[in-house]
């Protein structure tokens, strides 16, 4: 393999009611930095049908050129005939690089894409660089591999090369990248694929399509997030507290702010807390309010952490928060490397003063 003839990074895009998501926009601006880094170009990758509007978006969101299979077979997603179109895209016009969303989709899709290529997967990355790699088998260091960066299960962060083999395929968690400006006056190549249907492809058929309804917790969108950790649990003087309690006051914090200052606030918690299993916040916080690596990536305007210690698992689910407040009584906590703002204190008393402050007027 000649690695020289493999160009571009390469973005593929899902859609929501004829429309790019807003994690493929993250992905596209995920490619436009390893593209800028090594002077190439951003491709997007769309597959379905009707996609007059989403390749034109692709370009307006950051895209230099849009391959896309536009059929009435494609309209709904099967994992099969996806999976042979984006290799055949591959084998023919040879990308450095191709990105896919941390989702449902893209968990499903990018490993059999891999394994029909026979190159390398990297999934659930919060971040992407190119650098040079020392290979020291071969004594031989590799100029531009994509590195990509992704917590390992302990409490640390991996960067995984491919250095030998190309596409270098990657997944990237919602969340971590911001998408680009849209903007209607950039141009970019269209190059339309006419794949023909494989019966081999539909070995599995799709019978009935059905919206799933989005639930009350939406934690990405939320400019503000309070999030409550194992900390609830003790006050300052390291006596018991009934969680509930501590609960009530996060929740309490997050109506005020909603009410008070106008803003979409939502309440999150830690992996720790919800895998506790609290009988007094049995039904209260479940799996859809946990942020970090298993759970939810959010990047609000303001992240309030109350009683986190701060592990790697739950930062790279907020570390791309603009402004990070923690309240904490040990002064060691991890929370405090990233905090922009930290208190050392006892939430159950600071968190109703800070509420009493935003009731009264105060906004700054």
């Amino acid at each position: 393999m000649s690695l020289e003839q493999y160009k571009d990074v390469w973005a593929y895009c899902a859609l929501d009611n004829g429309r790019l998501t807003r994690p493929s926009l993250e992905i596209i601006a995920a490619a436009r930095k390893v593209a800028d880094k090594i002077e190439q170009r951003v491709g997007a990758v769309i597959i379905g049908h009707d996609l007059d509007n989403a390749v034109d978006e692709a370009i307006a969101r950051g895209a230099d050129v849009v391959y896309y299979a536009d059929e009435p077979w494609l309209r709904s997603y099967q994992c099969l005939p996806y999976t042979r179109i984006v290799c055949e895209m591959v084998e023919k016009y040879k990308p450095y690089a191709l990105l896919f969303v941390a989702d449902e989709l893209g968990r499903d899709l990018s490993p059999r894409v891999a394994y029909r290529l026979n190159t390398g997967l990297a999934t659930d990355n919060i971040n992407l660089a190119v650098e040079d790699y020392y290979f020291g088998p071969l004594n031989t260091t590799f100029k531009n591999v994509l590195a990509q960066i992704r917590p390992d299960f302990a409490t640390r962060v991996a960067k995984i090369y491919t250095p030998r083999h190309r596409p270098q395929i990657a997944s990237i968690r919602p969340g971590n990248f911001d998408p680009l400006p849209e903007d209607r006056s950039r141009t970019g190549e269209k190059i339309r694929l006419r794949p023909e249907p494989n019966p081999d492809d539909f070995l599995v058929q799709v019978l009935e399509e059905r919206e799933v309804p989005k639930g009350p917790v939406e934690l990405e969108e939320a400019k503000v997030v309070v999030s409550i950790g194992l900390g609830i649990l003790k006050d300052g003087n390291g006596n018991p507290r009934n969680p509930r309690e501590g609960y009530e006051l996060a929740k309490k914090l997050v109506e005020v702010i909603k009410t008070h200052l106008g803003v979409k606030a939502e309440l999150g918690a830690t992996r720790a807390l919800i895998h506790a299993e609290l009988k007094e916040l049995e039904g209260l916080i479940t799996s859809e309010r946990q942020v970090g690596q298993t759970g939810k990536t959010v990047s609000p305007d303001i992240y309030v952490a109350l009683g986190i210690s701060g592990s790697v698992q739950h930062r790279v689910g907020m570390i791309k928060s603009k402004k990070i407040v923690a309240v904490n009584t040990d002064p060691n906590a991890p929370i405090f490397e990233i905090a922009h703002y930290g208190v050392r204190g006892d939430l159950y008393q600071i968190v109703p003063r800070l509420i009493e402050l935003i009731e009264g007027g105060y906004n700054g």
